[in-house]
């Protein structure tokens, strides 16, 4: 049986650590000052995107990996007599996946299996995870792909933004774009479904926003069964840690992984997002 690889994006968020215990290889979206381009967590770190966010007029864009990066990739992992499941983010937040798509078709393998986990961050990051974990078990790509599509539709994320101004400039809004507009110190509340940004409620002020987000998981989570959890934020660890602290409590999940968004993320949902992904165990 051949091993299988599992090949994902750097908007996973993926800690370092895991990405190199688990064998996983990350492809990287690029983040663009200008003329300067950065290869999302590579060659800029999250304290230093933030540091030129707060010293730049004009907000950040960002590209996605050509088809010719993934060809490199695929063909490299392919030569070692590898399988590869390539999971990315949602194709309905960025053409990442169809890039991925177009290197299979130009490399023509039956060995290239790609998966829209309709997710991004660690709502991508645990799915990517959990389909590696499989791999080095040594399951069969039938296996991992199913473990992957469960976990795909019964993941849920849900954040909170400073400000949708980041989501509006960046083209990703979505269904949120309802709350544009709102008053000052209001903290919009979302959620992503079928790879979409939808919007759950809004919250005068941070605080009451963490302790809602809390509210919410324990109403529509069954808090009897286990999960993996990630608690995600954009420069406000503090934040972050408040809500794990009141989650903890009432979740079966361990140790959560605590995560930094990384640059091309936070380009778009903007710093100060706070958020949880609870994946089924």
């Amino acid at each position: 049986m051949n091993k299988v690889r599992i090949v994902t994006d750097s908007t996973a968020d993926l800690p370092k650590e895991l990405v190199e215990d688990l064998g996983i290889v990350v492809v990287p979206l690029k983040v663009h000052f200008g003329y300067e381009v950065y290869r999302d967590g590579m060659d800029i770190s999250a304290p230093e995107f933030i540091s030129r966010l707060e010293k730049e007029s004009v907000l950040p864009t960002t590209s996605q990996p050509s088809p010719g990066e993934f060809v490199a990739v695929y063909e490299n992992l392919l030569e070692k007599g590898e399988t590869i499941i390539s999971i990315h983010l949602s194709g309905k937040l960025s053409g990442t996946i169809q890039s991925a798509k177009t290197a299979r078709t130009m490399i023509d393998s039956k060995n290239i299996h790609i998966i829209d986990s309709k997710s991004v961050s660690m709502g991508l990051g645990l799915i990517v995870i959990a389909a590696a974990e499989a791999a080095r078990e040594g399951k069969s790509v039938r296996e991992i792909l199913a473990v992957v599509n469960d976990k795909i539709e019964r993941s849920f994320v849900i954040f909170l933004v400073d400000t949708l101004e980041y989501l509006e400039k960046g083209g990703r809004i979505g269904k949120a774009n309802a709350f544009l507009g709102t008053l000052l110190k209001i903290k919009p509340i979302l959620t992503i479904e079928a790879g979409l940004i939808i919007p759950v409620e809004k919250v005068r002020g941070k605080t009451r926003a963490i302790e809602r987000i809390a509210q919410i998981i324990t109403e529509r989570v069954d808090t009897s069964k286990r999960y993996d959890c990630s608690y995600v934020y954009g420069n406000d660890y503090a934040g972050v840690l408040k809500l794990k602290d009141l989650l903890q409590p009432a979740l079966k999940c361990g140790d959560p992984i605590i995560t930094e968004l990384g640059s091309v993320v936070m380009s778009h949902a903007g710093p100060g997002v706070i958020g949880v992904v609870l994946c089924p165990d």
